[in-house]
C-alpha cells in the first residue's frame, strides 16, 4: 500500500496524531486512537469496526490520501453500541459495493428505529465534541437513518475469506454486549477485540466494561486469549502489538475480578447504587469514554452493578 503527499498534511492537525500505519503484511490501522479501524487485505478487503460518525469521518480522510485504494467488500461491526454502529452510513458511502457483516442479535437491535434514533443522539454528543476540541474541521455529513442493516449474518466459526491465504475466522464474544464478535487473522496472529476485554486508558489502567454479563465477560477473555497473538486490535486506545500483547488478558481479567469485588463489597456495606455509580464513573471513565454523554456512563456503571447483583 502506498501512502500519498496528503497524509504527512493529516498528521499534523492541532488536535494531535491520527493513525495511519501498517500494522503487518494484510492489516492497516485507520482512525485517531478514540475509534480504531482495521483494514484487512487479502485478495479482497474488509474493514473492522464502524466507530461513531466523528471517528468514520478521520478514516474518510485518510482513505483520501492513499495513492492505491483496495476493494473494500465487507464492513464487519462487532458489535451494536452507538460508538461502534453510528459511522457505518458515512463507510457505506465509502465503500458502496462493500456488505455490512455482523451478528442476528446485533441485527435485532439496530433495526428498532427507537434504539438507533439514541444511538445518534450519543453520536451527536461526541461530534460537537470533537467539533469544539478541534478534532474535526467539519461536521460530518450524515442523515440519522431510521435504522441499520446488517446485509450478512455471522456466527461463531465462521470464515471470511479474503483470498491469498488470508481468512478471517469469527470468534462469539458476548460479556460487554448481548451480540459481541471477535475476529481472528490467523496468517499475521491478529486478533481484533472490539470491547470484548475492556478498555485501556493512556495511563495503562483497563475499565472492565461487562454491561451484558459478568460470567460471559469473564468466560470470553479466558477464550481470547487461547489464540496466539503478535496483534490485539482494540477499537479505542493504544493497539498492542508485539511484546506488548503479554499480560493483557491477565490484567483485564484481573481488573473486572476486582470492579466485581468492589462493587459487592460496597453493597454489601450499605451504599447506594447512586453512589457506587459515581464512584465507578470516576474510577473507570476516563479517555475516549470521557467523551461520551455522561448520564450514559453513569448508566453504563449502573450495568455494573446490576451484573455484580445478579450474582449475589
Amino acid at each position: 500500500m502506498t501512502l500519498g503527499a496528503g497524509y504527512a498534511a493529516l498528521m499534523s492537525v492541532e488536535m494531535g496524531v491520527y493513525l495511519l500505519k501498517k500494522l503487518s503484511d494484510h492489516v492497516t490501522l485507520f482512525g485517531n486512537g478514540d475509534c480504531n479501524f482495521y483494514l484487512l487485505e487479502g485478495e479482497k478487503a474488509a474493514v473492522i469496526e464502524c466507530g461513531t460518525s466523528a471517528g468514520a469521518a478521520i478514516l474518510a480522510q485518510q482513505w483520501q490520501a492513499l495513492e492505491q485504494k483496495p476493494a473494500v467488500e465487507y464492513i464487519i461491526m462487532l458489535h451494536s453500541h452507538f460508538d461502534h454502529a453510528c459511522g457505518l452510513p458515512i463507510l457505506q458511502n465509502l465503500f458502496p459495493r462493500a456488505q455490512v457483516l455482523g451478528s442476528l442479535a446485533a441485527q435485532k437491535i439496530l433495526a428498532k428505529e427507537r434504539i438507533v434514533k439514541s444511538l445518534y443522539a450519543a453520536d451527536e454528543y461526541v461530534t460537537e465534541f470533537y467539533l469544539k476540541n478541534g478534532l474535526l474541521k467539519e461536521r460530518p455529513e450524515v442523515k440519522p437513518p431510521a435504522e441499520l442493516v446488517i446485509d450478512q449474518l455471522l456466527v461463531d466459526g465462521d470464515t471470511i475469506d479474503l483470498g491469498a491465504g488470508v481468512q478471517i475466522q469469527i470468534i462469539a464474544a458476548p460479556g460487554h454486549s448481548v451480540c459481541s464478535l471477535a475476529a481472528y487473522l490467523d496468517v499475521d496472529q491478529a486478533i481484533f477485540i472490539s470491547d470484548a476485554a475492556g478498555y485501556r486508558d493512556d495511563s495503562g489502567e483497563i475499565s472492565p466494561v461487562f454491561f451484558y454479563d459478568y460470567d460471559s465477560y469473564m468466560a470470553t477473555i479466558e477464550r481470547l486469549q487461547t489464540y496466539p497473538a503478535q496483534i490485539i486490535g482494540v477499537a479505542h486506545g493504544q493497539v498492542l502489538v508485539g511484546d506488548d500483547t503479554a499480560g493483557f488478558y491477565p490484567q483485564a481479567l484481573a481488573s473486572a475480578r476486582n470492579a466485581f469485588d468492589e462493587i459487592k463489597g460496597r453493597l454489601q456495606a450499605g451504599q447506594s447504587e447512586d453512589e457506587i455509580s459515581e464512584k465507578m464513573f470516576n474510577q473507570y471513565i476516563q479517555g475516549t469514554l470521557a467523551h461520551y454523554p455522561r448520564e450514559m456512563m453513569l448508566a453504563s456503571m449502573q450495568l455494573l452493578i446490576k451484573n455484580v447483583k445478579a450474582k449475589m
